[in-house]
């Protein structure tokens, strides 16, 4: 929580996107860098790379992190991913790092490997492939609800780090 004139704001609904954006990015790369791993912000203004992370093992491999928030205290319950932002393309070294905001609570983070969406399960993971002719509005989509939270956890950030190392 933040201070402003003197009150405490009132966690996350005061805050606009932007700084929810700004505090789950500086969320997420705390937690990675908790994990002893090198985090970089993408400062190339490359699209759909928020986040770079180099992992020590062998001569050090690169992951590119693209950051999804969630404020849970409006209507949103979803976040859609262009695929053009990622040029149509799933790889191993892609994830989601999908921050959920919720009242007076600490934020949940999650590490979601791209290639979720090679076998999606339509019922959190979700393909919305449009067809060659509407190709620009493809997208990938997570669903968030009380029942597919449980399902989310094998991906909390703690753990699915583990997958990058």
């Amino acid at each position: 929580m933040t201070a402003e004139n003197g009150k405490l704001a009132k966690w996350p609904n005061e805050m606009s996107s932007d700084k929810l954006f700004k505090y789950a990015l500086h969320f997420v790369k705390l937690q990675l860098m908790k994990q002893r791993l090198e985090v970089f912000q993408n400062e190339s203004g490359g699209r759909g790379v928020d986040l770079i992370v180099k992992t020590k093992t062998g001569q050090g491999q690169y992951h590119e992190i693209l950051l999804q928030v969630l404020n849970l205290e409006t209507t949103e319950r979803s976040v859609k991913i262009s695929k053009s932002e990622w040029d149509y393309q799933l790889t191993n070294n892609r994830w989601i790092a999908l921050v959920l905001f919720m009242k007076e609570m600490e934020p949940k983070a999650y590490l979601i490997p791209s290639n979720v969406f090679n076998g999606p399960d339509d019922y959190i993971f979700f393909d919305n492939d449009q067809g060659e002719r509407m190709k620009h509005l493809s997208n990938w989509e997570i669903k968030v609800f009380s029942k597919g939270i449980e399902e989310l956890s094998e991906f909390a950030l703690a753990n699915a780090v583990k997958k990058l190392l």
